[in-house]
C-alpha cells in the first residue's frame, strides 16, 4: 500500500525520539521542541550512538551536510546527559571574525578592554558553565579563536579579554561542521583542535540516504502546520512522485521550506507540484545516488541483493530509487529480465525470487 500523508499523532517517532521530545518540552517548552523524525536504519544507528555518548563529559564532533539537523543532535546529547540542570548555549561560529569581538563573545571581557566595552561581560563559555556549549559550524571559526578554544578544551581555563585573571569552567563541548575538518589544511583548521574535539564523532546521514524518512518528515511538518493554521492538507500523488525522485541537496531544512510553501500556495486540500516546484533545485556536479549505485552494480561487481535489496528492505532506499535502477538496467538489457540479472550479478537460480520481489513491491518497470 502506498504511504498516506495524513495528519497523524507522532508520525515517524521511535520510542527514543518520543523520549527526547518529551525531555525537550520539559526543559524548554513549546518554543524549542526537538523532534528527530525517521525510522530508517541510518537514523536508528545515529540515535543509538547519541544514547551511548550522551552520559560522558568528553567533546563530541558532529559532522553532516547543511540542513541535516546538527543542532538537534547536540540538543539530544544534552537532554539525555547529566547536565540538564545547567544551560545549553548555542554559538554560531560563522558570525565571528578575527578580532576582539570574537574573544569577547566566547570568553567575555573586562570593562574598558576595547572601545565600547562599558561593563564587564560574561562570554558563552562562562554562561554555559556546568552545562553544554554547542559550537555550530566550527570549521568556520577564525584561526586565532581556534587557539583559545583549544586551550579551554585542554585546561578548562580561559582569560576574559582585558583580564589577567584565569577562570575555570566545567563545560561539555559539542561542535558541528559541514566542512571536512579532518582533511582541512592546518592554516584553515588546527589539527590539534580536531583531535581534541573528536573524542566522539557522529555523522548525520543526508536525507537522500534515509530512504522513505522524507515521507514521515513531510507528515510531521504538515501536522505542525495544520495545528498552527487550522487547515489540514496533504500531498497529491503527483507531488509524492516528484519529491520521491528528488535528491534533497538542502536536506531537512530544504524539505521544510518546500512543504511550507506548498501548504501556503495550495488552494485545495491537496498540494500539487505547481505549488512548490519552483523551489526545487539540482546541486551541480553531484551524482545522483541511483546512478552511483547502478555503477557499483555494473562496474564494481556488487550484487543486487547486497547493493540494492538490502538497503531497500532497511528503508535506506525508496521505491522510486529502486525503480530508477531497474529501469536503467532494462534499457541496457533491451527489456530482458534474465539479462538484467546478469548485469546486476544475480545468480540465475534466483530468477523467481527476483521477479517475486519486483512484483511484491511494485518495482517492475513499464
Amino acid at each position: 500500500m502506498e504511504p498516506q500523508l495524513a495528519i497523524a499523532p507522532e508520525p515517524g517517532l521511535t520510542d527514543w525520539a518520543v523520549n527526547v521530545k518529551e525531555r525537550s518540552l520539559a526543559a524548554w517548552g513549546e518554543h524549542r521542541v526537538v523532534s528527530m523524525v525517521g525510522l530508517s536504519d541510518t537514523m536508528a544507528d545515529l540515535q543509538r550512538k547519541i544514547e551511548k555518548v550522551a552520559p560522558f563529559d568528553e567533546p563530541v564532533l558532529v559532522m553532516g551536510e547543511s540542513g541535516t539537523g546538527k543542532e538537534a543532535v547536540a540538543q539530544a546529547i544534552y537532554l539525555l546527559g547529566n547536565r540538564t540542570t545547567n544551560p545549553f548555549v548555542s554559538v554560531n561560529c560563522p558570525q565571528y571574525q578575527e578580532g576582539n569581538l570574537t574573544v569577547s563573545e566566547l570568553f567575555g571581557h573586562r570593562r574598558g578592554s576595547f572601545t565600547g566595552a562599558v561593563s564587564d561581560r560574561k562570554g558563552c563559555f562562562e554562561t554555559a558553565d556546568g552545562g553544554v556549549i554547542f559550537l555550530d559550524e566550527i570549521g568556520d571559526l577564525p584561526h586565532s579563536a581556534q587557539v583559545l578554544v583549544l586551550r579551554a578544551l585542554a585546561s578548562k581555563e580561559f582569560q576574559p579579554l582585558g583580564s589577567t585573571e584565569t577562570r575555570r569552567v566545567n563545560v561539555r563541548v559539542v561542535a558541528a561542521t559541514n566542512r571536512p575538518v579532518d582533511n582541512m589544511a592546518e592554516e584553515e583548521f588546527r589539527r590539534d583542535l580536531f583531535f581534541r574535539l573528536r573524542y566522539f564523532m557522529l555523522r548525520i546521514p543526508p536525507l537522500r540516504e534515509r530512504g522513505d524518512d522524507w515521507l514521515l518528515i513531510v507528515d510531521h511538518f504538515l501536522r505542525r502546520l495544520s495545528e498552527r493554521y487550522g487547515v489540514t492538507k496533504r500531498l497529491s500523488g503527483a507531488s509524492v512522485k516528484l519529491l520521491e525522485a528528488y535528491s534533497w541537496p538542502g536536506n531537512v531544512r530544504e524539505l521544510s521550506s518546500v512543504v511550507t510553501q506548498g501548504y501556503a500556495m495550495c488552494d485545495q486540500d491537496q498540494i500539487e507540484p505547481e505549488d512548490f516546484a519552483a523551489l526545487l533545485t539540482r546541486e551541480p556536479g553531484r551524482q545522483d545516488r541511483t546512478e552511483s549505485l547502478y555503477d557499483e552494480l555494473v562496474q564494481d561487481g556488487t550484487s543486487f541483493w547486497d547493493g540494492v535489496y538490502k538497503p531497500f528492505m532497511e528503508r535506506d532506499l525508496n521505491r522510486q530509487q529502486v525503480r530508477a535502477i531497474i529501469s536503467r538496467g532494462l534499457i541496457e538489457s533491451r527489456g530482458s529480465y534474465r539479462k538484467l540479472m546478469e548485469i546486476m550479478h544475480i545468480p540465475a537460480g534466483d530468477y523467481q525470487k527476483f521477479m517475486d520481489f519486483l512484483r511484491h513491491h511494485r518495482l517492475k518497470s513499464s
